[in-house]
């Protein structure tokens, strides 16, 4: 069944003798076109009558390169879901002028499975040519069609019939009760409380068998030795180290007792007078501090005149002792009979430093003086920055790149399935912007492979070196001498 397109919602451009209302008349002679040559992309949106699955489309071409369908719900207006994305012309044949005004069947089978199921509101038809700037493109028509749910109202299903919403819904219910009755009353009884009875009765023959049971005490020898008297093998030590703590507490509670035996003397007033008691001075303290040890450093021993000779005559043999260097430092030389100096340890930030020495270098404005670039899927302002930084470290703008004539080695695309990307695929390095802004902002020149669009081409080994560039003037562009092409996202 064919979808009725109710109205034009918008249009971003239409001829003023092909308009786009053409295209809600099914299959006729005339067709929609955009409105001026150089045009490179021309949307329409349609509102249909009532919200549907669409499982078919038919497209009638009119010199458009690629032709994309999308919908959206009701819900989710603003949310585009793509159905079909198909290429009518290459690049080459645009230019040449070989327009093939083509039909375009679209079947069930062709189409997403996850897309079938969701009724659609409003259909987007995007046409883009971006080869041949002096024709104009559009649709000569299209078509979108549903499935048709007949229901005749039988009750009957192949040899059965089914049963009438309206009879009397008591007597299935008396009926599931008696079931439901019938299986309770057959069911076998809980065997938990026997289990348990079971458990205890096993778990207490066990234990008076246990006890039965004729068992060697345990050997105890310290409490042998205690029934024996033998007390001092067992608290020998700890009664000696009592005794001494002892002794000593007695002591100084008889101290405590001469002193609290004392007179105590006291001020006119009532107050105790201290006793007198020796002041130390810290200076006498540090003198005899000093005093040791300068004792101490007096009673080393010095060395004779003959031991400082043969110290002087052991470093002459390490210096003149060729073998020394070649050994490692734990083994003794077999010439001089000494252990080898020890080797002095690089840091390894010196040798990562003389490693990124090592790299090639060049000039900032002569980074990318092989590279030959395209852009695809950006807009201004986006668009004219990433082609001044590139055009800075020296590469060349390509505006419209073919695989003869205007090669490219690299590709700027912001996502897939572009025209550009299409054509230049598995003929130039299809990169993201982030390889042109981290090259300018590092003043170094990575790998593509960092930076590649496919998954694909991220996962293989690289096969370029990172390039860093030495400080040199900035290059002046002159505007005018710039290769530049419209704003655009394709």
């Amino acid at each position: 069944m064919i979808i009725k397109l109710a109205k034009v919602i918008s249009c971003s451009s239409e001829h003023l003798s092909y308009p786009v209302s053409n295209l809600l008349q099914h299959r006729s002679n005339s067709s929609w076109r955009c409105a001026k040559p150089g045009e490179m992309l021309a949307t329409v949106i349609f509102q249909m009558a009532e919200p549907s699955c669409i499982i078919g489309l038919d497209i009638g071409n009119y010199r458009s390169c690629v032709v994309v369908v999308t919908a959206s719900t009701s819900s989710e207006p603003d949310n585009w879901i793509p159905i079909v994305n198909h290429q009518f012309l290459t690049h080459d044949e645009a230019v040449n002028g070989q327009f093939k005004d083509q039909v375009q069947i679209f079947a069930k089978k062709d189409l997403n499975p996850d897309t079938l199921k969701i009724k659609f509101d409003r259909v987007k038809v995007t046409c883009m040519q971006s080869a041949n700037l002096k024709e104009l493109f559009g649709l000569s028509f299209i078509v979108l069609k549903t499935e048709v749910v007949v229901d005749l109202g039988l009750d009957i299903f192949g040899r059965f019939k089914l049963k009438n919403p309206e009879e009397d819904t008591d007597k299935l219910i008396d009926n599931l009760k008696e079931k439901y009755m019938k299986m309770i009353n057959n069911k076998k009884p809980d065997y938990k409380n026997e289990l348990l009875a079971k458990i205890k009765e096993t778990s207490m023959n066990n234990f008076s068998i246990r006890q039965e049971e004729n068992r060697e005490p345990m050997k105890r020898p310290l409490l042998e030795k205690l029934e024996a008297g033998k007390k001092e093998e067992v608290f020998g030590i700890k009664e000696k180290e009592s005794n001494s703590s002892i002794s000593i507490n007695n002591s100084k509670q008889k101290n405590k007792k001469i002193e609290n035996d004392k007179p105590v003397v006291r001020t006119p007033f009532g107050d105790i007078v201290s006793s007198p008691s020796f002041k130390i001075n810290k200076k006498d303290i540090k003198k005899n501090e000093n005093q040791k040890y300068s004792n101490i450093n007096s009673k080393k021993r010095s060395l004779s005149p003959e031991e400082s000779s043969s110290k002087e005559n052991i470093n002459k043999k390490k210096q003149d002792c060729p073998q020394c260097q070649d050994e490692s430092e734990t083994k003794i030389c077999n010439n001089c009979g000494l252990l080898s100096k020890p080797k002095l340890i690089t840091r390894p930030e010196k040798v990562a430093k003389k490693q990124d020495d090592q790299r090639p270098k060049k000039l900032f404005s002569k980074l990318f003086e092989d590279v030959s670039f395209s852009l695809s899927g950006y807009v201004n302002p986006q668009r004219d920055e990433i082609r001044k930084k590139a055009l800075q470290m020296g590469a060349k703008y390509i505006a419209d790149p073919n695989t003869t004539n205007k090669k490219c080695s690299h590709l700027i695309c912001a996502f897939k399935n572009t025209p550009k990307h299409q054509q230049l695929k598995n003929h130039s390095k299809i990169v993201t912007h982030n390889f042109i802004e981290d090259c300018f902002n590092e003043k170094k020149r990575f790998p593509w492979r960092r930076y590649a669009l496919d998954i694909k081409d991220k996962s293989e080994p690289e096969s370029e070196e990172e390039i860093l560039s030495s400080s040199s003037p900035p290059r002046i562009i002159n505007v005018f001498d710039q290769d530049t092409d419209s704003d655009s996202n394709y």
